[in-house]
């Protein structure tokens, strides 16, 4: 029979044998993220580089390697961000709504879900990020009042690349600064894509935009489909782009000023100070309703932003016409990238992302629409009411894109 100190002595043996864990499958330097723990514990890693000791860090990623030579299996232990090799979804048990039976504690704080990765100009993030053709699915932030910077990623700094990511069907709320993908971006944006809505509903609600609320860095060969409402500087894909780029890029999300006189809403971009360069980029002037005399307030695209129509931006099914240059190179290897595919002429052009399951382009929701009993003029749709009858608008009416 075994004594006491001679089973202790085998159980510190076995877990020293316990192999160390290499998190960088690819030898890329991106650390592998294929869970919400993984993706919940970067928050604790603002550099990207591996080195955090949080509990929530820990946990998700055991056994990793922690020398300096070699941590989480990166090359010479040089991580210099994430990667997905998932998609993932904050909607776990399948049953259309993010709520407590889903997650607790990060996942939903009590009830205010999502908690940001990086918070503010001295806690960003300022790592990479590829999504590598996967999509983050149901993201829910509810963060009301004084919470600004509010995103998927809270804040993130000028040496940051997010790229290769699709963030579907999302609902999100802040005050200052709200975006899907990002709230404050000041570093760069390619090749990313968001859809389902975000609102600012805060005493301040500025800077609300589709893909990114307020924008210093540049944005390239990205779209978003997102409903966007907030009281001033609204974007259907950048709330308020300060300087720098956006390039090869479209906005199709209705756009809505929720309260008081503010103009400052456009169909790709609230406002646009500090002279960006805006290069073919477009917005859709039928499912934004930016016109002249538009309802909601939102009468241009913004500085820059070529409005088009629904057919117009579908017309084209390769790279000619408004396309012709959207064939560019994105990674910085030689060559261009072919980053788009155009589908027909009922399609918009979708990022090639030939490893994602997507909701096909034509059936994307378009959001809620401010005139319950009349769709946008010339616009192809289908309804749908849940829960409710019209009259009582408590189960609410959805606008989606239609091929028949």
């Amino acid at each position: 029979m075994l004594t006491l100190a001679a089973l202790l002595s085998l159980t510190t043996s076995a877990a020293a044998q316990t192999p160390a864990v290499d998190y960088d499958s690819d030898n890329d330097g991106y650390i592998d993220v294929n869970s919400l723990a993984q993706l919940n514990a970067i928050r604790h890693d603002l550099d990207g580089n591996g080195d955090a000791t949080h509990a929530d860090y820990v946990a998700a990623f055991p056994n990793r390697v922690t020398t300096s030579s070699g941590r989480m299996g990166c090359p010479s232990g040089t991580c210099t961000g994430y990667e997905l090799t998932a998609s993932l979804d904050f909607d776990s048990d399948s049953d259309g709504d993010v709520d407590a039976n889903d997650h607790s504690g990060n996942y939903w704080d009590s009830g205010k879900g999502w908690q940001l990765i990086g918070t503010s100009f001295s806690n960003h993030y300022s790592g990479n990020f590829k999504g590598n053709e996967h999509t983050i699915n149901n993201l829910f932030i509810n963060r009301t009042g004084a919470t600004d910077y509010v995103g998927l990623f809270g804040y993130t700094g000028g040496s940051s690349r997010i790229e290769t990511l699709g963030v579907t069907n999302a609902n999100v709320t802040g005050n200052d600064s709200a975006g899907i993908l990002v709230g404050v971006s000041q570093g760069n944006i390619i090749a990313c894509y968001t859809t389902g809505k975000v609102a600012g509903t805060g005493s301040i609600s500025r800077r609300i935009g589709g893909l990114l609320g307020y924008s210093s860095g540049s944005v390239s060969a990205s779209y978003s489909t997102a409903y966007v409402s907030g009281q001033t500087r609204v974007g259907g894909l950048v709330g308020q782009q300060q300087g720098s780029s956006i390039t090869n890029s479209y906005a199709t999300g209705r756009v809505v000023r929720s309260s008081g006189t503010a103009t400052t809403i456009g169909g790709l971009i609230g406002i646009a100070p500090g002279s960006p360069t805006i290069t073919a980029s477009y917005y859709d002037t039928s499912t934004s309703g930016c016109v002249t005399g538009g309802s909601n307030g939102c009468t241009t695209g913004g500085s820059g932003a070529v409005g088009k129509t629904t057919r117009q931006l579908q017309t084209p099914t390769g790279y000619t016409g408004i396309y012709a240059n959207w064939n560019t190179n994105l990674d910085g290897v030689t060559g261009n990238d072919d980053p788009w595919t155009f589908g027909n002429k009922m399609q918009y052009p979708m990022l090639d992302y030939k490893g994602m399951s997507t909701t096909p382009q034509n059936s994307q929701a378009m959001g809620v629409p401010d005139n319950w009993n009349a769709p946008i003029v010339g616009e192809r749709v289908a309804v749908c009411v849940t829960g409710a009858t019209r009259s009582s608008r408590s189960g609410g009416w959805q606008w989606e894109k239609s091929t028949n």
